[in-house]
């Protein structure tokens, strides 16, 4: 018969962030790297009983490949309470340069991670320099038409073909600003309902303001994930107080 292993004792929610370099690092590098990291450090991570026991890690929503990121989350089942502090900065010593864990905070709640219900996105095109200013009227102009659209059809690649997918229901809030855009993007709600990612948003824009293709690839950066507050601003998850953190990333 396998180990039967006892369940956490509390769970570690870690909030932590790419730049540089680490952006592109793909979901699953990054749970390798998290995996192997959290053995070095010797962070007292609890496993699960079976043939084939694994460390009881869970991720939610991770940026794409490419994008740099502010807030992702992972929670930590770990089979004693060793203060926050300490983990963070024992995991850091052994994560790379551009992956840093910014915050660490303990929870009772296994299912802590379901109130992610948005992100806040930035998208930036640095390649237009001095002709921002005029490029940005037809920004601005391609997300009033955004926004007062009741649907915003695009086209994508799925494993059976193609799906077309309706884009502006998951937007909550779109503003173009003199050097960027800002989306507000719902995280899934359910089973039947697609995750719309932000190259989404930017593909809806493009439907409906076709110039815009020429500006190309923006750089992509999550700005925060978390809860929607009155104002419709994104709040990063829980109670979570910076400690200390290795900066040489950003």
């Amino acid at each position: 018969m396998p180990e039967l292993r006892d369940p956490p004792v509390v769970w570690a929610a870690l909030r932590y962030s790419k730049a540089g370099t680490g952006r592109f690092t793909s979901a699953r590098d990054m749970a390798r790297l998290m995996e192997r990291a959290i053995k070095r450090a010797q962070i007292p991570v609890a496993y699960t009983s079976g043939f084939s026991p694994h460390q009881r890690v869970s991720y939610a929503f991770p940026a794409p490949t490419g994008a740099a990121s502010l807030a992702e989350y992972l929670l930590v089942g770990l089979t004693r309470a060793d203060e926050p502090a300490v983990t963070q900065q024992a995991l850091n010593a052994e994560l790379p340069r551009g992956i840093v864990v910014e915050s660490i905070e303990h929870t009772s709640d296994r299912h802590w991670l379901i109130g992610l219900a948005a992100s806040e996105w930035r998208f930036d095109w640095p390649a237009l320099g001095a002709d921002l200013w005029e490029a940005d009227h037809l920004l601005a102009d391609a997300v009033e038409a955004f926004m007062d659209s009741e649907t915003v059809i695009i086209r994508r690649r799925a494993k059976s073909g193609f799906s077309d997918q309706d884009v502006r229901g998951a937007v909550t809030k779109l503003e173009a600003t003199e050097e960027d855009l800002h989306p507000v993007v719902r995280a899934v709600t359910n089973q039947a309902e697609p995750l719309i990612r932000p190259r989404d948003v930017l593909a809806g824009l493009i439907a409906l303001s076709p110039a815009l293709a020429a500006w190309g690839a923006p750089m992509v950066t999550r700005l925060a994930q978390g809860f929607l507050d009155a104002d419709g601003r994104v709040v990063n998850l829980g109670t979570l107080v910076s400690c200390t953190t290795r900066t040489d990333g950003s």
